[in-house]
């Protein structure tokens, strides 16, 4: 349950509770995930959740390919509506990625869904990975927005092993971001050292929803977690199914001689624009 400090008479949260729900969505079956994802609300909100993050395409599962147009969703689509009067029901923030549907272009996306059911933010992956550009369109925006527990950035998977992505969603003010994901097999340790990293580098507090089973070759391997603002881990749910949560700290006391954010030489980034670009076109 969010814990809120008061100063000069108005109350901030300085401390939100979070669950994970790690399990394995059944492909192409929104009726029977939305079913699990409703059972998993419950539980959290019974836990003291705040705020509680699914995996990515949570609401599908990840391997549609050509049967994306027949999944797929627009923002206030009925499986959205139904998930915003269940938040709004339970008194319960939600983080849901789902198969986005604009006109006649697909996304990765992933709703901030607040307390009231209301949908605060949208963030729309702009890294595919693999075979996703076959199915997909890329993102383009990065936005950061209010919440009552903060500011809040969101990503989706591959994003996180773009380090810039993290750093324009903190410069943006992001104090805590959200990332699901649907990572496989090798890649376990890779997904570790980046999650801290980006924590660390950005001294912000991260939390990383990721899903479990198979899908044809592919093998997920969960992993989810909590990371505090200096990369420790604050839980991990291994490998196993179900809802973990834990505490963490929205404005943390942090150590004033890192300041990564405030020290960057600010010239480092027109350089890099210069050299991606010259790299691109050569």
């Amino acid at each position: 349950m969010a814990q809120y400090l008061q100063l000069n008479k108005v109350e901030r949260v300085i401390q939100i509770k979070i669950s994970l729900a790690q399990f394995q969505p059944k492909l192409k079956d929104k009726q029977g995930n939305s079913q699990k994802i409703e059972a998993y609300m419950k539980e959290a909100k019974t836990a003291g959740a705040d705020v509680i993050v699914f995996p990515e395409l949570a609401l599908t599962g990840y391997l549609l390919k050509d049967d994306v147009s027949k999944f797929a969703e627009e923002e206030n689509g009925p499986s959205i509506r139904s998930l915003q009067a269940i938040c709004k029901e339970l008194s319960l923030a939600l983080v849901l990625s789902f198969p986005e549907r604009e006109k006649e272009f697909y996304y990765i996306s992933v709703l901030y869904i607040d307390e009231n059911g209301d949908i605060l933010g949208k963030y729309r992956k702009t890294h595919l990975f693999d075979t996703e550009t076959d199915y997909f369109s890329r993102g383009t925006d990065y936005p950061v927005f209010s919440t009552k527990f903060g500011k809040v950035g969101m990503m989706i998977c591959y994003d996180l092993e773009f380090p810039e992505v993290a750093r324009i969603l903190r410069t943006s003010g992001a104090e805590i971001l959200f990332i699901t994901t649907a990572n496989m097999k090798p890649y376990e340790e890779a997904q570790s050292i980046f999650l801290k990293s980006r924590a660390i580098e950005n001294e912000i507090p991260i939390a990383i929803c990721n899903r479990i089973g198979r899908e044809e070759e592919l093998e997920f391997f969960g992993s989810s977690m909590i990371v505090d603002h200096t990369g420790r881990v604050m839980v991990d749910a291994k490998g196993k199914e179900g809802i973990v949560s834990e505490n963490i700290d929205v404005k943390p006391k942090k150590d004033p001689r890192l300041n990564y954010i405030g020290n960057v030489n600010k010239q480092i980034y027109s350089k890099l624009t210069n050299l991606h670009q010259t790299s691109t076109q050569s």
